[in-house]
C-alpha cells in the first residue's frame, strides 16, 4: 500500500488543551500583574481567547462527528450525532460572532458552518418523518466531513500562534497584520484546503458523462437485477425499489443479505453497479487491514476492473474503506477511482462507490513523458528528499494530466509532488498525515 503515516490525529486534540491551559495561565498572569487601569482589556482579551478556544474544540467535535454520521448503522444513532452538530454549529457561530473580527471578515466562516448545521436539522427532520438517508445524502456528508476536518486542522495552526505570543485578536494586532493573516477565519471559501481521506485525488469533481457507460445498450430491470445478483454474489432476495437518477440513471435495490440488508443502483445504461450502501450492525474487527484491503483488492479483480492499486484507507470501527485507482501499462490513474468498503468480521465486501470509475475510465492513449524522471527530481525543493518516483495520470480543472508522482519527505513530514511529465510543471503539492482512523492526506 503506497504512503507512510507520519502524525497521529491525537496531537491536535492534546494541542487543544494544552494550548487552552497555556492561556488560561496566561491571562492569570496578566490579571495578577496588571493593575485597575488595564484589567477591564484584560477581560476583554480573555473573552477572545475564550472564544476562540471553544471555536476550536466545537468545529473539531463537529468534524469529527460529521464522520460518524457517514458509517453509523441506524437511524437511531445518526438522529443523536445530528442533534450534536447542530448544537455544535450554534455554539460555534455564537463565539464566533464574540470574536474582534466584524461579521463580513467572518463571513465565509460563517456561511461553512451555518451550511453544516443546516444540513444536519434538514437531515434530521427528514429521518424524523420516516424517510431514509439518500446517496445524495451521503455524498455531501462526505464533502462536509472533508471541508470540517480541514477547517478544524488550520484553526489548531492558528492556536500555535496564540502559543507562540502572537495576540492575533488585539485591535492593535488587527491594524498591524491584517485580517488576511487570520487564515482560515477570514480566509473564502474557495481557499479552504481539500481532504482527502481515501489518497491523492479522491474528491474527484462530479459532473459530466459517464464515460464507461457510453455505447452500451439500457438494460431492462430485470437485467440489471440479474447484473446486481452476479455482482453480489448472492441468491437472496432483492426487492427493486424504483428508480435515481441523481446524477445518472438508475435502478435502486435492497438486498437481504440475511443479518443485514444492502441498497444498490445500478444503472440504467450498461447495468453496472454505480454504489452499494450496508446497513449491517459492525461488532469488533477480527481480521487485520492489510488482509481486509487484499480481499478487496481480489473482490474487484474478480469483477472485471482489471490491475488496480491500492491507495490510502480509513477505518471506522469494524470497516475498513479502502481507495483503488486503475492501473494501466504500469500509470497509476487517479482518476479512475473505486471505493470498497469491507466488513472486518469476516472480509466481506458490504459496500462500494465508483462513480470516479465510470466516469473517467477508457482506454487511454498514453503519450510518452517529454522529461525524465531525473529531470523531474531536479526541480523538486532543496528541502525534499526524494523517497519514490512514478508515473500517473491526475485531474485537474476538468483536464487530465500525465505526471511524475514524487513522495518526498522533509523535517515537516512527508509530501507527495506532482510533476507534469510534458512540461516539469509542478501541477499539485499534498501533505501525507496519519489519522486515528487511516491515512489522510491535505
Amino acid at each position: 500500500m503506497h504512503g507512510t503515516t507520519i502524525r497521529s490525529r491525537d496531537w491536535s486534540r492534546s494541542a487543544i488543551a494544552m494550548l487552552a491551559a497555556l492561556l488560561v495561565a496566561a491571562v492569570v498572569l496578566i490579571i495578577a500583574r496588571t493593575g485597575a487601569a488595564t484589567s477591564a482589556q484584560t477581560r476583554v482579551d480573555a473573552i477572545y481567547q475564550k472564544a476562540f478556544y471553544e471555536t476550536c474544540e466545537l468545529t473539531e467535535s463537529l468534524a469529527v462527528n460529521y464522520a460518524k454520521l457517514i458509517v453509523t448503522g441506524t437511524n437511531a444513532q445518526a438522529q443523536t450525532i445530528l442533534n450534536d452538530i447542530s448544537r455544535q454549529a450554534q455554539g460555534a457561530l455564537s463565539n464566533l460572532a464574540m470574536l474582534p473580527l466584524g461579521e463580513e471578515t467572518v463571513s465565509a466562516t460563517i456561511k461553512f458552518v451555518n451550511q453544516a448545521g443546516d444540513f444536519a436539522a434538514t437531515l434530521s427532520q427528514k429521518l424524523a418523518g420516516g424517510e431514509e438517508i439518500s446517496q445524495q445524502d451521503y455524498e455531501t456528508m462526505q464533502t462536509i466531513s472533508g471541508s470540517a476536518t480541514a477547517f478544524s486542522q488550520s484553526l489548531n495552526q492558528l492556536m500555535v500562534r496564540y502559543a507562540e505570543g502572537e495576540e492575533v485578536f488585539t485591535q492593535s494586532d488587527m491594524t498591524e497584520t491584517g485580517a488576511e493573516e487570520l487564515y482560515p477565519l477570514t480566509g473564502a471559501a474557495s481557499d479552504y484546503p481539500t481532504l482527502l481521506y481515501d489518497g491523492p485525488f479522491a474528491d474527484v469533481e462530479r459532473g459530466g458523462s459517464y464515460k464507461a457507460l457510453e455505447n452500451l445498450y439500457v438494460v431492462s430491470q430485470e437485467e440489471a437485477q440479474a447484473q446486481l445478483a452476479a455482482f453480489l454474489g448472492t441468491q437472496n432476495a432483492i426487492t427493486y425499489e424504483g428508480e435515481s437518477d441523481l446524477q445518472v440513471k438508475c435502478y435502486e435495490f435492497s438486498v437481504n443479505m440475511g443479518e443485514y440488508s444492502i441498497s444498490a443502483g445500478v444503472t440504467q445504461q450498461g447495468g453496472k453497479v454505480l454504489y452499494m450502501l450496508s446497513d449491517a450492525q459492525i461488532a469488533e474487527p477480527v481480521l487485520g487491514e492489510e488482509e481486509c484491503a487484499r480481499l478487496a483488492q481480489e473482490f474487484l479483480a474478480s469483477r472485471g476492473y482489471g490491475e488496480t492499486e491500492m491507495s490510502y484507507y480509513s477505518r471506522y470501527g469494524g470497516v475498513l474503506t479502502v481507495n483503488f485507482a486503475c492501473v494501466e501499462e504500469g500509470v497509476v490513474l487517479y482518476p479512475d477511482l473505486i471505493k470498497v468498503q469491507v466488513d472486518m468480521r469476516d472480509g466481506s465486501v458490504i459496500g462500494m462507490e465508483a462513480h470516479g470509475y465510470l466516469r473517467n475510465h477508457v482506454l487511454r492513449a498514453l503519450p510518452a513523458p517529454e522529461i525524465s524522471r531525473e529531470q523531474a527530481l531536479t526541480g523538486l525543493s532543496p528541502t525534499l528528499n526524494a523517497q519514490d518516483i512514478r508515473l500517473c495520470v491526475i485531474p485537474q480543472n476538468g483536464e487530465e494530466y500525465l505526471c511524475y508522482e514524487v513522495t518526498a519527505t522533509s523535517s515537516m513530514g512527508m509530501f507527495m509532488v506532482y510533476v507534469d511529465a510534458m512540461t516539469g510543471e509542478e501541477r499539485e503539492i499534498l501533505q501525507v498525515v496519519n489519522s486515528e482512523t487511516g491515512t489522510l492526506v491535505m
